[in-house]
């Protein structure tokens, strides 16, 4: 009789090869709508941007549900990667988007721990818990993001600094409400959590997160 680690294992390789069949049609179409609206005849081009839009959409959440399954099994391949680094790197990927928003972005702290994880998903995982904390904050207000080492565990949180009055800014927008933004959270979330971290979510008056990293989750975090 197969184990219970072995059906579930076959139940993430459908559901990958599921995924992987219904992106092949998709990009195809993508195309296709692509290059209609480049022809001069196409009589209906709102209509072609409409699905072209609405077929982009159905790629991403593709997409999220592929990274979403990789966050729970983890990866074989992992390195070791100092966490200040990913940090930072992740930090200056997102100047962008905090630049666009009017939001500033300020990175605080330093830790000498070393994690055992593949880079680019750590990278990821960062990358969609920060942003998803930029897209929801007021233009003109600034997050910090905090990494420490702790005598139990390693820190990493981020959150919106306190306004120095009620005037100084408009009240602040609410946690990012889109599916697909909810989506990334939850594979951000799930990627830590797989790996042995533990992650804390605030939302309404206390917008940010925590990312909890102890001992025994140090070489060894591979989502």
């Amino acid at each position: 009789m197969a184990s219970a680690g072995s059906n579930l294992g076959q139940s993430h390789d459908v559901l990958r090869d599921l995924l992987h069949f219904v992106s092949q049609p998709l990009t195809t179409l993508r195309c296709a709508l692509e290059g209609s609206i480049a022809q001069e005849e196409v009589k209906c081009a709102e209509d072609v941007v409409l699905a072209l839009e609405q077929t982009d959409r159905v790629i991403e959440a593709v997409r999220l549900m592929r990274e979403y399954l990789e966050a729970e099994q983890g990866c074989l391949s992992a390195a070791p990667v100092p966490l200040s680094s990913a940090v930072d790197r992740v930090l200056e990927k997102l100047a962008v988007l905090a630049e666009a928003r009017s939001v500033r972005l300020l990175a605080c702290g330093v830790s000498k721990a070393t994690v055992q994880v593949r880079e680019t998903w750590l990278q990821r995982a960062l990358f969609y818990l920060v942003g998803a904390l930029i897209e929801s904050e007021t233009p003109g207000r600034a997050i910090t993001v905090l990494i420490e080492d702790g005598a139990s565990q390693s820190v990493i949180s981020g959150h919106s600094l306190p306004a120095k009055s009620s005037r100084d800014c408009p009240p602040r927008c609410g946690p990012v409400s889109n599916v697909l933004g909810q989506v990334k959270v939850a594979i951000a979330q799930r990627a830590f959590e797989s790996s042995g971290a533990f992650v804390e979510l605030y939302s309404d008056d206390k917008p940010g997160f925590t990312i909890r990293i102890p001992p025994s989750a140090v070489n060894k975090l591979s989502a």
